[in-house]
């Protein structure tokens, strides 16, 4: 292979990027799917400068060693020309003898003689090599089938991005390469290095997330995984943590990134609006905020499909987190619904839209078509700490608190850092709650707490749970907590805990929340006298 191709890390014609190595082609940053035929051939194309290449030519590249019909290049050619779209007419056919590129194109990512150097995509990572600490076949297994397993789901999570394949990530394998030099070779923004550990019970697990244009750690974590349920347990486990925890951390650092650019581009829009939903856990100041910058998205390219789902999730979200009047959740919940759909046409897998489908069915109060929709989620992202939190709300709702404990354990074994954690932890404790588990409840409120002091009823849950408990004096002060961050009668009862409609509701589930609406109503009543005599608590702290 010619030197300068060996080094070369993109092809850029038009709108459109081809990034060998990577096995990426982009059109406006954003990836674009072709089959890997389909894609050898574009790359001898587009390298061809414009002069002819064989049909018998292209045959041996795209089919090496083997004897194919003349209509397989003709039906990928046609898979090509599909996917560019309205720039199909640069494949051009010479009638007999092969075909040509009729675009001129760029070369180069990184400076190379002189060429152009580009900025890799937004959201581009590659998992590099898991490192096996102790080199056993065991250790050894377990780094491959994690290396494997998370550079597939984080393609699926990341919406929008580009995850490098593994035969490019391999090609590190054992070598010592900054940062800064991967990222420029393979085209990508981060790098995520791993490395696993296993000591008799337990895998130690060391990951690092890289910025690879500065070579300068952006996260690191380090945690220990239970093995005695076997490996492939541990395995899917470690996966589901990695998996939502980098998609976190790479969007909140685009968001970051992005907020110091100008404000005229439809992707930079997306990209703050999903930095903003995640930091500000959709509160309402976050859902209006993300509202505003993915209808300023939607202003510039009325067609961003990142945009529409994401709107859908706020409209969704909106309505479950309860910062829609009554009267308005039934239309909001039909524009989500109305939203995802849209995507879901042109794209049937756009994860953003089906969550936010799924969460726009529970609002409904259609529960298990909710858990249908989560479930098919989970196929595609195994161990998702949002879409178990769906699955355990819907159960919770339909008054299988059992079962619904079940899901939000889950949720949290995967998502133990999330910055989503409090929506399950809530979740956990109510059903908690419901089946009498008292002391459980205290437990799982008080992280719930002190991870997100922000949220009133937090502390009005953590308050009935300790008065479960006969901690009447610490219940009370949580409950003065309680209404110092919901002053309003109206905004401390206990409906306001679960925006679905009541008639949809399980009577177990029901009943359940009477019993706590009851301790509410006493804990409100014995703070009653102390509130007109007194100022705030001593122990309240504004967050």
């Amino acid at each position: 292979m010619d030197m300068a191709f060996a080094a070369e890390e993109a092809l850029v014609f038009s709108r459109w990027t081809l990034r060998p190595r990577a096995r990426v082609l982009l059109r406006d940053g954003k990836p674009v799917d072709l089959g890997a035929r389909a894609f050898d051939l574009l790359v001898e194309l587009v390298r061809g400068d414009g002069e002819l290449i064989t049909k018998d030519e292209l045959m041996r590249q795209a089919w090496p060693g083997v004897i194919v019909e003349e209509n397989n290049l003709h039906a990928q050619i046609g898979a090509i020309r599909r996917a560019l779209g309205t720039e199909r007419d640069a494949i051009v056919t010479v009638a007999g003898r092969g075909y040509r590129f009729g675009l001129p194109v760029m070369r180069g990512a990184r400076p190379l003689g002189g060429r152009l150097m580009l900025a890799p995509p937004s959201l581009s990572v590659v998992v590099l090599p898991i490192h096996a600490i102790g080199a056993t076949p065991e250790a050894e297994t377990l780094a491959e089938g994690i290396g494997e397993s998370l550079t597939t789901d984080l393609s699926r999570t990341l919406s929008g991005g580009i995850v490098a394949s593994r035969s490019s990530a391999n090609a590190y394998r054992g070598r010592a390469v900054i940062a800064r030099q991967i990222g420029e070779e393979l085209g990508v923004r981060y790098v995520l290095e791993c490395s696993v550990a296993p000591e008799g019970e337990q895998i130690r697990v060391n990951v690092q997330l890289i910025d690879a244009a500065a070579d300068a750690h952006l996260w690191a974590e380090r945690f220990d995984q239970p093995h005695a349920a076997g490996t492939l347990a541990a395995q899917d486990a470690i996966v589901a943590r990695l998996t939502r925890l980098v998609a976190v951390h790479v969007v909140l650092a685009e968001a970051h990134r992005t907020g110091t650019e100008p404000a005229d581009d439809a992707e930079r829009m997306v990209m703050r609006a999903r930095g903003v939903a995640l930091s500000s856990r959709m509160s309402a100041v976050g859902v209006a905020a993300c509202r505003e910058l993915f209808g300023r998205a939607l202003a510039l390219d009325p067609e961003n499909q990142e945009a529409i789902a994401g709107l859908a999730a706020v409209e969704a979200y909106a309505v479950v987190n309860g910062h829609v009047p009554v009267a308005e959740r039934e239309k909001r919940l039909a524009l989500a619904e109305s939203l995802a759909s849209r995507v879901l046409a042109v794209q049937p897998e756009h994860l953003g839209a089906l969550r936010a489908r799924a969460v726009a069915l529970r609002g409904q109060g259609r529960f298990e078509d909710a858990i249908v929709a989560a479930e098919a989620l989970l196929a595609r992202c195994p161990g998702d700490p949002p879409v178990c939190r769906e699955i355990g709300l819907s159960r919770l709702y339909l008054g299988e608190a059992e079962e619904a404990v079940r899901w939000f354990h889950q949720a949290d074994l995967s998502g133990p850092g999330d910055p989503a954690r409090w929506t399950w932890l809530q979740g956990l404790g109510r059903a908690l709650l419901h089946l009498g588990r008292d002391t459980e409840a205290v437990t799982v409120l008080r992280s719930l707490v002190e991870g997100y002091p922000e949220w009133p009823f937090g502390h009005g849950l953590l308050a009935v749970a300790l008065a479960g408990t006969g901690a009447d004096a610490a219940a009370q002060e949580r409950f003065a907590e309680f209404v110092m961050r919901a002053p309003a009668p109206e905004a401390r009862s206990p409906a306001r805990l679960a925006p679905v409609p009541r008639g949809r509701l399980a009577a177990s589930y029901r009943e359940g929340d009477a019993r706590l609406a009851q301790r509410f109503a006493a804990l409100d009543a014995a703070a009653l006298p102390k509130r007109r005599h007194a100022g705030p608590p001593a122990s309240y702290r504004r967050a």
